[in-house]
């Protein structure tokens, strides 16, 4: 005899479920679906954990989770701002509630359960929704932006920021800087050396590819050594990042790689 997933028949039933009106939501579960997005936002996996079934999973474009490999991930992330929810409805199945809503660049689908009492989240469906071309630059264009104002800062935690945490920068004439502990200890040994006097990046274009995009764009920059009596140093290049696609709707960098356009010196 074949069985059908939790997430299927709940699928399946929203054919022929009517929409429940916002009154007839019950106030505990709308109060449950807030803390555990909150939760997620906040990396509070007690909170999140507590809104989970045992049995939960969790299908993301990248492959599917259960609760434990969920909690973990969520455990490791860097708390982020709650985004708020867009085109949000509640559907009744039987005695569960659908939740769907929209957050940014991803559509997710819930499906709420009694359980032991309370509401509980037996499982998600994430799809991504790409959004044009022109967004992903604007968006890679206000990043970069940012992260030239950290780098006159000399703000090492925030530059740090920009990146995943498996990313790889590749600096030219030195070894990778790996994950999130490496890159923040390059940023900190170079600042500590140079100053930015000042930089400008210029995207030539972006290629999406699911949740990743590929920037190829060109730098120059001036750099003053804080140490010795050393001229200020100019250079000029050009570089490639693998800008990643993250849960709150946001890039950040997973892999970047850079080379000047200068001659090497004899």
């Amino acid at each position: 005899m074949t069985r059908r997933s939790p997430f299927l028949a709940a699928a399946l039933l929203t054919l022929i479920a009517p929409h429940v009106a916002k009154a007839q939501v019950p106030v505990a579960l709308r109060a449950a679906a807030r803390a555990r997005n909150l939760a997620v936002a906040q990396a509070d996996t007690a909170t999140w954990n507590k809104l989970t079934s045992d049995s939960f999973t969790v299908v993301f474009p990248w492959g599917q989770f259960m609760k434990a490999q969920r909690s973990a991930e969520i455990a490791h992330q860097q708390p982020f701002a709650n985004p708020p929810l867009q085109h949000e409805r509640f559907q009744a199945v039987g005695n569960a509630f659908l939740h769907r809503y929209e957050i940014q660049n991803g559509a997710f689908l819930e499906v709420w359960v009694r359980e032991r009492g309370a509401w509980r989240v037996a499982t998600v469906q994430a799809t991504a929704l790409d959004p044009d071309s022109a967004a992903v630059q604007q968006a890679i264009t206000a990043a970069n932006t940012r992260f030239v104002d950290a780098f006159k800062r000399g703000d090492a935690a925030t530059l740090t920021a920009n990146y995943t945490d498996d990313a790889v920068l590749m600096p030219p004439n030195m070894t990778a800087w790996e994950g999130r502990a490496g890159i923040n200890q390059g940023f900190t040994s170079f600042l500590s050396q140079f100053s930015l006097v000042d930089a400008r990046l210029a995207t030539k274009d972006v290629i999406r590819s699911g949740d990743y995009a590929i920037e190829r764009g060109t730098y120059t920059w001036t750099l003053h050594p804080k140490t010795g009596t050393g001229a200020d140093i100019v250079d000029s290049g050009k570089y490639l990042t693998v800008w990643q696609l993250q849960e709150d709707g946001s890039w950040k960098i997973a892999r970047d790689i850079n080379n000047s356009d200068r001659p090497p010196s004899m």
